[in-house]
């Protein structure tokens, strides 16, 4: 197993719609991003997550989408790691419209160069 350098964590909550940047402005690499809902979502709406990158929106990309109103999902692990490394200004952002207006809590981990 690779020795990890590094390892930041940055939470996110919220009752409302969800958009939420990590931007740390230096080269980093994403491990993973956890979601939490404080019941089961029954609005079809799917959480996302993105790269806007740093050169411009022709270069942005969408990561991941799921509804978590399928399958009554109230736990949510995106796992990255080795290959999604990005640049310094580069940002991996989540939004989620949220109708139902669910407590969502979560964080996102990271990696920083040694």
């Amino acid at each position: 197993m690779t020795e990890l350098a590094n390892v930041i964590t940055q939470p996110f909550t919220g009752a409302a719609a969800i958009a939420e940047a990590l931007a740390p402005g230096v080269n980093f690499r994403l491990l993973r991003i956890e979601a939490h809902w404080s019941a089961a979502p029954t609005d079809s709406e799917s959480i996302t997550v993105t790269l806007d990158a740093g050169r411009g929106a022709a270069y942005d990309v969408l990561l991941d989408s799921i509804d978590p109103s399928v399958g009554s999902v109230t736990d949510i692990v995106f796992t990255y790691g080795e290959g999604y490394e990005y640049e310094y200004n580069d940002e991996i952002d989540i939004a989620y419209t949220n109708t139902g207006t669910d407590t969502i809590s979560g964080k996102y981990v990271y990696e920083l160069p040694k």
